[in-house]
């Protein structure tokens, strides 16, 4: 495995542990009763909104092709309305189909905004950097 593989390979990786991280995270955060919830000041929908996109960028660093990112969109998606549904069954805390519809947008907007920054890198990296690449002389 060459030197570049290498990076790519843990950078994958990499990008599995933080996508991972986030939902463990949300889950967390979701279902923690209202008063040991950390409180950042910022309304609910934008909190909702921030955190799912920061997954969604994660989900489109991570999955490369359309297939898989729409399956994990779909899920993470689910998931958002199944944790505000579960929100009832916990102290201090209540439902809000604002705040489901806001981590929806916000999952949304971070893997296409997540699609097309891979997709742009990867195109100037194809042709620009590859093209300067100097080949050995024999």
């Amino acid at each position: 495995m060459s030197g570049l593989q290498l990076f790519y390979s843990k950078r994958r990786e990499l990008y599995r542990l933080a996508l991972g991280s986030c939902l463990v995270a949300i889950i967390v955060l979701s279902l923690v009763p209202g008063e040991v919830r950390p409180q950042t000041g910022a309304p609910g929908e934008f909190e909702h909104f921030i955190a799912y996109m920061g997954t969604g960028l994660f989900v489109a660093a991570r999955y490369r092709s359309l297939r898989p990112r729409l399956a994990l969109w779909a899920a993470t998606a689910a998931l958002s309305f199944v944790l505000e549904f579960m929100q009832k069954f916990v102290p201090g805390r209540e439902p809000d189909i604002f705040d489901a519809l806001a981590s929806l947008s916000g999952l949304t907007l971070g893997v296409l905004l997540g699609g097309l920054i891979i997709s742009t890198i990867h195109r100037w990296r194809r042709d620009f950097v590859d093209e300067t690449v100097v080949e050995p002389a024999e």
